[in-house]
């Protein structure tokens, strides 16, 4: 479901640069305008101007700039869409959509999951084997808080009158998974529950851990459902999203009792993938927050294969993967009981996944065994070449490169032959403005155009999303790169109407003019807007940029 272009035109015609920013960060008056010390990049001396007058901003350190969208859009790591949401509330903007409002129409079954999650926090606390056993695992009374554990009985009437008083449908129940076939029964009795939250902090699944020993499985899960998309979900996030945006890094384990554990002891910036194949959709998830991903499975033959598959698929996004090595313990569970000074000596001693393969490649020479060595350093080798068939960023691909050419004395020419040009691509959908191709320039239509008919322009794009260019192109630059098949189809015929394409071997020089153009004519802006006393000074730092920097894309 779509923003509605009223609706982001009215966010855009409204929201005013110094109300935004001031709700997020101190500013100091200096004669028309506000300045205060850049929060995207570290300084001394406040770069940091804001314009009202403009109604922009611009850093003359790091170069960033635009409006309030754009700063609520990088300083809280959202999407443009989620962005305007968040604008509009804070003017009292009433947010208007077009087609299907999803969330609106899953309202229901979010309301009776919680209903349900009240249910099983109030049974945690009145039985007893329940409320042992999370004291035989160390489980404080604050994580079942923060977590909103509970606890499903073992009595099969409990649920079944629970249901029938609060009005709560069958079919709903079935549909969520809830329910063991034929009868009223929660298929969860007799086991602790885990609520599993979306980003939003919706419940839209729960999972169980059996009390007792002796049962199986161990575990068990919700299916996936109108609500649940197991590859579109990591446990803890929602909870944990705050200290996560604060470090940048997150750490990944496989079970909720990993997290809980390291959460327990002050190691907060974690999510768990409870056991399912970690999915671009995850990556997706963490890749507005973080930059680095400790990836922390079991110490077992099976968590080391099952970290492979997460260092492709984070790489791949442009996330570095940290394999964390621990000997001694199994798990990040019963790691966590050494404490925390232990566990953040392991976490830095971690080391970039693919140099830690490379090493360990180093180390086969000490095998003794000729047919042994050759196998072993196969192996790790053809490791280290999926995991880089994976890296879209041809500048980071480069980079591992040029580094195990060095390392290993292999020619960059044979890496390149092995590593081959495997893409993979997936698409996640948001959300397109209908109304406004009419209002792009010519070039811009035309950029549009080239992107619409080879959408790998834009995902093979490392610097698209640093880019100043207009909010219709980018709107539309989003669209591309996120829509479901059926929506990428509803645009072709106002494609159809654009005259001309550029050929796509121009597509990124195009797209770098028309950057430039952009950052240009803000500069130009500010100048216009800066005291007499402040223009010496930006004159000298924009001959300085133009002499020294380098764009980001470059």
């Amino acid at each position: 479901m779509a923003i509605s272009p009223q609706t982001v035109e009215e966010v855009q015609a409204v929201a005013n640069v110094y109300d935004i920013i001031s709700d997020y960060i101190p500013l100091k008056k200096s004669g028309v305008n506000y300045i205060t010390l850049c929060p995207f990049h570290n300084e001394k001396t406040p770069s940091f101007v804001v314009s009202p007058t403009k109604n922009i901003f611009k850093c003359f350190g790091c170069g960033i700039s635009g409006d309030a969208v754009k700063f609520v859009m990088e300083y809280e790591k959202i999407s443009f869409s989620e962005a305007i949401v968040k604008v509009a509330n804070r003017y009292g903007i009433k947010v208007k959509y077009t087609g299907k409002d999803v969330e609106a129409e899953n309202r229901p079954i979010y309301e009776v999951m919680s209903k349900i999650t009240q249910f099983y926090q109030e049974n945690l606390y009145n039985n007893e084997d329940a409320k042992n056993y999370i004291k035989r695992r160390d489980i404080s009374p604050s994580t079942v808080k923060h977590f909103s554990l509970g606890y499903s009985p073992k009595e099969e009437e409990k649920f079944e009158n629970f249901c029938k008083e609060n009005g709560i449908d069958v079919n709903l129940l079935k549909e969520i998974g809830l329910l063991t076939e034929g009868k009223v029964v929660d298929k969860f009795r007799g086991r602790l529950i885990f609520p599993i939250k979306d980003i939003k902090g919706n419940i839209v699944a729960f999972g169980g851990r059996t009390i007792q020993s002796g049962v199986l499985p161990k575990y068990l899960n919700s299916p996936e459902s109108k609500i649940y998309n197991k590859s579109k979900v990591l446990y803890g996030l929602f909870e944990n999203l705050e200290f996560i945006k604060e470090s940048r890094e997150v750490i990944i384990v496989e079970g909720y009792m990993d997290l809980l554990s390291l959460w327990q002891i002050g190691i907060k910036n974690v999510v768990a993938t409870l056991g399912t194949a970690f999915t671009e959709g995850h990556v997706n998830l963490l890749k507005r927050f973080v930059g680095k991903a400790y990836i922390m499975f079991d110490s077992d033959e099976a968590g080391k294969k099952a970290s492979i598959t997460v260092a492709k698929v984070l790489l791949s996004e442009g996330i570095t993967p940290m394999y964390v090595s621990y000997q001694g313990f199994k798990d990040p569970d019963e790691l966590s009981k050494a404490g925390i000074k232990t566990v953040k000596e392991i976490l830095g001693k971690s080391e970039d996944f693919i140099l830690f393969l490379v090493k360990r490649i180093k180390q086969t020479k000490d095998i003794q065994d000729l047919k042994e060595r050759l196998k072993s350093y196969q192996k790790l080798y053809e490791i280290v070449i999926e995991i880089l068939r994976s890296i879209r960023d041809t500048h980071l691909k480069y980079s591992y490169i040029s580094l195990i050419s060095q390392e290993l004395d292999i020619p960059t020419s044979k890496l390149e032959t092995d590593i081959g040009t495997l893409k993979t691509y997936k698409k996640e959908f948001k959300e397109r403005d209908e109304s406004k191709i009419s209002k792009l320039s010519p070039n811009e239509k035309a950029l549009l155009k080239t992107a619409y008919l080879n959408p790998l322009l834009l995902k093979n794009c490392d610097f698209c999303d640093k880019i100043n260019i207009s909010k219709i192109l980018m709107y539309y630059f989003d669209f591309i790169k996120n829509a479901t098949p059926e929506e990428y189809e509803e645009l072709k015929p106002e494609i159809d109407n654009i005259p001309v394409s550029i050929p796509e071997d121009q597509f990124y020089e195009e797209l770098q003019n028309l950057h430039q153009k952009s950052i240009q004519e803000e500069e130009r802006l500010i100048y216009s807007v800066l005291p007499e006393e402040e223009k010496e000074k930006f004159l000298f730092k924009f001959i300085q940029e133009r002499k020294l920097k380098k764009e980001v894309y470059r």
